[in-house]
C-alpha cells in the first residue's frame, strides 16, 4: 500500500526532522516552546500544504493536517503523536508516529482515488503540544486539553522552571493560534516505537497495546529553613535536602521489598536557595509509581507518603504534597486491537499483544473516544540519545498504520 516514493519522502522527511534540534550523541533536544520546537512544526506545517492537507493549529498549539477524503461527513480519525522531545530525547520518540501518520494518510488518499472507492471518515493527523513533560509539567498537555480534562487557560499558565509559561512561549515561536478542527473525531490511532525490549526480545516486528499501566505521579515539597552550613549545629538544622534523600530511599524500599514488579523513580528536583553554603530550606522531588494493576500502585503510593512523612520527622521538615496525578490503568478498545491484528495478518506480519508502561497521548484521548496504540521494536534506551529502531521496523510499523488507517476510514462504524 505505500508505493515506493512514499516510503522515500517518509525517510527524507524523517532525517529532516531529525537534523533539528539534533545532538552531538544522534538524539534531538526539542523542547516545547523552544526555537527547535519552532522550525519542527513549520516544517511540519509545510509539509502538511503541500501534501494537500488542511493545516490548523489550536490556542495551545495542537497541529493538525486535515485530509478531506471523498465521500466522508462531518467525522475524522485521528491520527499522530508529538515532536516534542526529552532533554536527552531520541529522534524516534514521538516524531515517528507523527511522519508516519502523514504518509499512511496520504497513502489512503491515494489508494482511495486509484479504487475509485469514498469513505466514512477524513483523517486528521496531528502532533499534540508538550506530550513528554520536560519542559511543562504535566505531560500529555495538548491531547488533555483537546479531550477537555485539562482548560486552555491552565495549560497555558503552565510555567517551566524559569517562569515561562506555555502561552508566552508559544507566543514567542508564533504557534499559539485559534483554529480548531473542524470535523468530529470518532477515533484515534497512534503509532509509537515500543520503548522498552518486549518486541525485540520476541522477535515480533508488530505490537497489539491492549491497554496501559496504572501511574501515580507525585510531587512532594519537603519545608526546612535556609541556615549556614558551616557554624549551624547538627541538631539546630532543618536540612531539606536531607529530607528528600530519606524520602527516596523510602519509595525504593518499598518497592523493592514488595518485589511485585512496579517501576519507581525520584527524577527531578529543584532546590532552594541552592547554594553550597546553605542548609537547603526547600527541596521539590518528582516521585513515580507504574505497576498493570491499579491497586498495587495505590497501595504502594499510600504506604510510600506514610513512610515519607515518618521518615522526615525527626528533621524537623514538613512535607506537602505539590501534585498528586493519578493515570488509571486503562483498556485499549477490543475492535481497534482487532483491526490492528487483521492489518498485520494481511500483510504477512506477527503480531503480539502487550502493554504499554510509558504514557501517550492516546491514553489521555482514550477518556473521549475508542484509542488504539501500535507498537514497532525498540532497541537500546528510551528518551536517550542513542535510542534506535531499525528501518526494516519503522516500514513494517509504517505499513500496518497505512493498513489500520484504511479499514478504519471506509468502515461505516469504527
Amino acid at each position: 500500500m505505500i508505493g515506493d516514493d512514499l516510503r522515500a519522502e517518509f525517510h527524507r522527511l524523517f532525517a529532516a526532522m531529525a537534523k533539528i534540534g539534533a545532538t552531538p550523541a544522534g538524539g534531538v533536544r526539542r523542547l516545547t516552546g523552544t526555537p527547535e520546537d519552532g522550525v519542527a512544526r513549520d516544517l511540519l506545517a509545510e509539509t502538511f500544504t503541500a501534501a494537500g492537507a488542511e493545516a490548523i493549529a489550536d490556542t495551545v498549539g495542537n497541529q493538525f493536517g486535515l485530509f478531506r477524503l471523498p465521500g466522508a461527513g462531518d467525522t475524522a480519525v485521528l491520527c499522530g503523536s508529538h515532536l516534542d522531545s526529552q532533554p536527552t530525547g531520541g529522534k524516534f520518540d514521538g516524531t515517528y508516529g507523527v511522519l508516519a501518520a502523514l504518509v499512511a494518510a496520504q497513502a489512503v488518499q491515494a489508494r482511495l482515488a486509484a479504487e475509485g472507492r469514498t469513505a466514512s471518515h477524513h483523517l486528521a493527523v496531528v502532533n499534540w503540544t508538550n506530550e513528554e513533560g520536560a519542559r511543562f509539567q504535566p505531560s500529555l498537555t495538548g491531547s488533555s486539553v483537546f479531550i477537555g480534562s485539562l482548560t486552555a487557560e491552565a495549560a497555558l499558565a503552565l510555567a517551566d522552571g524559569d517562569g515561562v509559561t506555555l502561552g508566552a512561549a508559544l507566543d514567542a515561536i508564533g504557534w499559539r493560534r485559534h483554529g480548531a478542527l473542524p470535523v468530529r473525531p470518532v477515533r484515534a490511532v497512534e503509532l509509537h516505537v515500543e520503548q522498552g525490549a518486549v518486541l525485540e526480545t520476541a522477535g515480533v516486528p508488530i505490537g497489539l497495546v491492549t491497554g496501559a499501566w496504572a501511574t501515580r505521579k507525585l510531587c512532594l515539597a519537603f519545608i526546612g529553613e535556609p541556615s549556614h552550613t558551616g557554624p549551624t549545629p547538627m541538631a539546630r538544622r532543618q536540612d531539606a535536602l536531607r529530607a528528600a534523600a530519606r524520602a527516596i530511599e523510602a519509595l525504593y524500599g518499598i518497592v523493592e521489598a514488595d518485589g511485585k514488579g512496579a517501576h519507581a523513580s525520584a527524577a527531578r528536583l529543584t532546590i532552594a536557595p541552592n547554594s553550597p553554603n546553605v542548609v537547603a530550606s526547600e527541596v521539590r522531588v518528582w516521585f513515580e509509581l507504574r505497576h498493570p494493576e491499579q491497586p498495587v500502585v495505590d497501595d504502594m503510593a499510600e504506604r510510600f507518603l506514610a513512610a515519607a512523612t515518618a521518615a522526615v520527622a525527626p528533621l524537623g521538615v514538613a512535607v506537602e504534597t505539590a501534585i498528586d496525578e493519578r493515570r488509571p490503568a486503562l483498556p485499549f478498545d477490543a475492535a481497534g486491537v482487532e483491526t490492528v491484528r487483521a492489518a498485520a495478518a494481511s500483510l504477512g506480519l506477527a503480531a503480539t499483544e502487550m502493554m504499554t508502561v510509558a504514557g501517550h497521548d492516546v491514553l489521555a484521548l482514550q477518556r473521549k473516544m475508542p484509542g488504539t496504540l501500535i507498537f514497532v521494536p525498540s532497541e537500546g534506551l528510551s528518551h536517550n540519545e542513542r535510542e534506535f529502531t531499525k528501518a526494516a521496523d519503522l516500514d513494517r510499523g509504517l505499513d500496518v498504520l497505512a493498513e489500520t488507517l484504511w479499514r478504519m476510514v471506509t468502515a461505516a462504524n469504527v
